[in-house]
């Protein structure tokens, strides 16, 4: 019970005298209490938090109420950055005339008399201002805002609004939108609530006591949602379904909104469902059971026009320190290394490891110790002294420079034709000798150790002259964990001749597309070229693609098995013979031709079709070239070795074809389909006629009519044909439906109706419509019914069976005037399934 109440006009209703009476003493009381004057909740304090401690969630705290000494209840709830499972807020030192009680879902603590009764105002300022904070959390939330009130709604103090859970299990949004409009709180007028922000989210989702409506909905138009209450009335918050956007603020649960079912309120989703306190949309009377029936509304007071300004509560403010940058740093081997870190508030302070340990240093840039790995070190944000809280890893990294071999020797041929002891070095093929992880190094060669070490003024690699300088320095760069490393390189050049007299040809057949490129093993004519040299030298033989490469030995050819020729049809490839004991170039020329033959090209259609009972004659066209045919089954089985095959079997098959050269085509691949009449039955025919016209569908897709491919019409074989078996907008009455093979293989034809009642008949004795029939009832799809004749007060005026009868328009033996009269017609289907009908139609003379 609340000790300041207020007077709510739309309750009030007086009969008669009593009525009066009643009306005036409760008037009475009501300007009493209006006259009387409203406590003023005041409290203090923005401090800082040291994690893990605890802390007076208020530095001072008072409550002014001249009329009354005590009140029934008060309400301290943290309203902003709850953290339920860490965050608690206790009573502290001895307070025997006071009891608290925790709600740990709405993070609010509750403070009253002995045995839950009325706390005097003396007791309760004493305890307030004895109520801690605490939290398990490592990390707490930056800011945490804390309410003082007096009513038991919970109150944000960044709206100045209060929120209250009103349980009403199915109640419907409208109903709700009614409800939260009938309620008030001291004064002020409530309204289904308007969450406009993330700190208005949580409290009236997250923290509440229960879920239900609030007061966003799209009803306006379908995809818009507007906030339909409160002071954001007319407000959009959101735009689209679930892929939308907003254009301030919305809490959707995940895939929401999705409009299933015409959704079109908002609703807090209930626990366990995706996001805590997070909203859907649904039915505007949700689900009559389960997690989507709706367990009541969210109420919002604050913010209309002619709402008092209440002094019921109050709040204060505490802060977290928190590192809110860090800024790691790399060296190149050994040494000390500067680490930055920046806080929310207070100072820096640098550990060792995330949890004990004393300081290591203090200040937003820390320089480590001697380093010779990555370490890493820890920031925390600290405020006076605090040793507790989240500590954020910060990286010292120390990469560790390559291994490399320094100071060798890279010897090349002279076989440029000037024999004047300089030569071209590709560099890149010698990357092996600068260290075992060449591979993964990047390295750039330089003419001094300066330029290697600070990286500029890198040497062209792929053709550095050694008349340019015979010394050269590396720069071997790693990645990962590894920097660089510099050593240094001699070259050398040994003169040599290479005669050039010798051809051999390897020829093969195309393969898979005709482009004259197909697959060589280079290791048939490398050993028929090493049979052209005496026996007993150490030799070794390499294949390149131009002159250039065989001669700086870059570029080989790798897959010398596989290798695959990249001019069409003929090919020149250089080979280069060298002496592995000297390492002197022996011979480079243009020794081995590479011929291809093409494979042959022909043409087939990919389908053939024959009709149930017949066959079809298949051949290729398109040859270029008298070729030998091989024909196969799906199997792999032949078939045939003529120009031309005859098939009367559905299936698979596939042709080669041989050339004189003995290359194979590859296998060309055809179907040949059966195809047949169609054979149209009641069972793939469905009608629905619930409307005032009807719409016949032919069940086709699965191959229900036959082999065929067939099309459809009605009311004439050679009407318009569609291929879709589905006919719309029919009114009542008998169709022909024809459905035809497009082969050419046979056509079937039904009865099918549309069954219905005409809008009027005529019984004048002229011959039209005398006679009220039901249209489109036939034995193929309906076995028995029943046709009921209706005046407008709902009087039965006749029963007729509609398979056989109709109504001439007479009740009791005299014709009925005209007017509208009401029918009810319900049929059995053959597969025993009752089919009713209602509707009316028009008596006319």
């Amino acid at each position: 019970m609340q000790k300041k109440s207020f007077f709510n006009a739309n309750r009030i209703r007086i009969t008669g005298f009593f009525g009066i009476i009643a009306f005036l003493f409760p008037l009475l009381s009501i300007v009493q209490a209006q006259n009387n004057v409203a406590p003023v909740v005041t409290a203090n304090g923005d401090q800082v938090y040291c994690p893990e401690t605890s802390i007076p969630i208020a530095t001072s705290f008072n409550i002014v109420d001249p009329d009354d000494t005590e009140i029934d209840a008060f309400y301290i709830q943290i309203s902003t950055g709850y953290e339920r499972g860490h965050d608690q807020l206790q009573l502290t030192n001895n307070h025997p005339l006071v009891t608290t009680a925790w709600d740990a879902q709405e993070g609010k603590l509750t403070l009253k008399g002995p045995s839950g009764g009325a706390v005097s105002y003396s007791d309760l300022i004493a305890a307030v201002q004895d109520v801690v904070f605490v939290s398990t959390s490592e990390a707490p939330v930056e800011e945490k805002y804390f309410s003082f009130t007096i009513g038991s709604a919970n109150y944000l103090p960044e709206t100045g609004h209060y929120y209250e859970y009103v349980p009403a299990l199915g109640i419907r949004w409208d109903d709700a939108k009614v409800a939260a409009g009938n309620r008030t709180f001291f004064g002020l007028q409530g309204y289904l609530a308007t969450l406009t922000s993330g700190a208005e989210a949580q409290l009236a989702g997250e923290q509440a006591a229960g879920t239900g409506w609030i007061g966003g909905s799209d009803e306006q138009t379908e995809g818009v949602w507007r906030w339909m209450t409160g002071p954001e009335e007319g407000q959009i918050f959101w735009n689209g379904d679930y892929s939308g956007s907003s254009p301030n603020f919305a809490f959707w649960n995940t895939m929401e909104p999705n409009n299933l079912g015409d959704e079109d309120y908002a609703h807090i989703t209930a626990p366990g469902i995706g996001i805590t306190g997070s909203w859907n949309d649904l039915p505007i009377a949700g689900d009559t059971m389960g997690d989507y029936q709706p367990k009541g509304y969210i109420v919002e007071y604050g913010g209309l026009p002619g709402d008092p300004v209440l002094t019921l509560s109050a709040s204060t403010r505490i802060s977290t320190p928190k590192v809110l940058e860090v800024t790691p740093n790399t060296i190149c081997g050994p040494g000390e290394v500067t680490l930055q870190a920046e806080a929310s508030m207070g100072d820096i302070l640098w550990f060792a490891a995330e949890d004990g340990g004393a300081p290591l240093g203090m200040g937003t840039t820390f320089q480590t110790p001697w380093l010779t790995q990555s370490t890493t070190f820890y920031a925390l944000a600290s405020y006076n002294g605090c040793l507790t809280g989240e500590r954020v890893a910060v990286e010292a990294v120390v990469k560790q420079r390559p291994f490399i071999n320094d100071g060798f020797t890279i010897t090349n041929c002279d076989s440029d034709g000037a024999l004047d002891g300089f030569m071209d070095f590709d560099l890149t093929q010698y990357l092996y000798l600068i260290g075992p992880d060449h591979v993964n190094l990047d390295i750039t060669f330089h003419l001094s150790e300066s330029d290697a070490e600070n990286n500029v003024n890198p040497q062209t690699a792929t053709l550095f002259n050694n008349n340019i300088a015979n010394e050269l320095y590396f720069r071997a760069e790693g990645s990962g964990e590894y920097c660089h490393s510099v050593g240094r390189l001699f070259l050398d050049v040994t003169t040599t001749s290479l005669p050039q007299d010798y051809q051999f040809e390897l020829e093969s057949c195309d393969h898979g597309v005709s482009d004259g490129i197909t697959s060589f093993d280079l290791e048939e004519a490398a050993a028929a070229i090493l049979s052209q040299f005496p026996n007993g030298q150490d030799l070794s033989i390499s294949f390149y693609q131009n002159e250039d490469d065989a001669y700086l030995n870059r570029n080989k050819i790798s897959a010398t098995n596989t290798h695959s020729n990249t001019t069409p049809y003929s090919e020149l490839v250089y080979v280069r013979v060298e002496d592995e004991q000297s390492g002197t170039c022996y011979g480079v020329g243009q020794h081995l031709l590479l011929t291809v033959h093409p494979i042959p090209s022909f043409q087939m259609e990919q389908n053939h079709i024959f009709c149930t009972g017949g066959s079809v004659t298949v051949q290729p066209f398109g040859a270029d070239g008298d070729y030998e045919y091989e024909w196969y089954d799906a199997n792999g089985q032949p078939i045939g070795n003529d120009n031309f095959t005859i098939i009367s079997l559905q299936g698979s098959y596939r042709i080669v074809a041989i050339s004189e050269h003995g290359c194979a085509s590859e296998p060309l691949s055809f179907e040949v389909h059966e195809s047949g009449p169609p054979n149209l039955s009641p069972q793939y025919v469905s009608v629905e006629d619930d409307g005032e016209t009807g719409t016949i569908t032919i069940l086709h897709q699965n191959g229900q009519l036959g082999l065929g491919t067939y099309v459809f019409s009605l009311d004439g074989p050679f009407g318009d044909m569609q291929s879709e078996g589905v006919f719309a907008d029919l009114e009542p009455g008998l169709y022909t439906l024809y459905a035809t093979d497009i082969n050419g293989c046979g056509s079937d034809m039904i009865k099918v109706g549309v069954t219905g009642v005409p809008k009027f008949f005529t019984p004048n004795n002229d011959n039209v419509n005398d006679q009220l029939k039901v249209l489109g009832v036939t034995e193929e799809f309906y076995q028995s019914g029943a046709f009921y004749i209706y005046d407008r007060y709902g009087k039965l005026l006749a029963q007729r069976d509609p398979m056989v009868e109709s109504w001439n328009g007479f009740y009791d033996g005299k014709p009925l005037p005209p007017s509208d009269y009401w029918y009810v017609m319900e049929l059995v289907d053959v597969d025993g399934a009752l089919h009713r009908k209602q509707g009316h139609f028009t008596l006319k003379q």
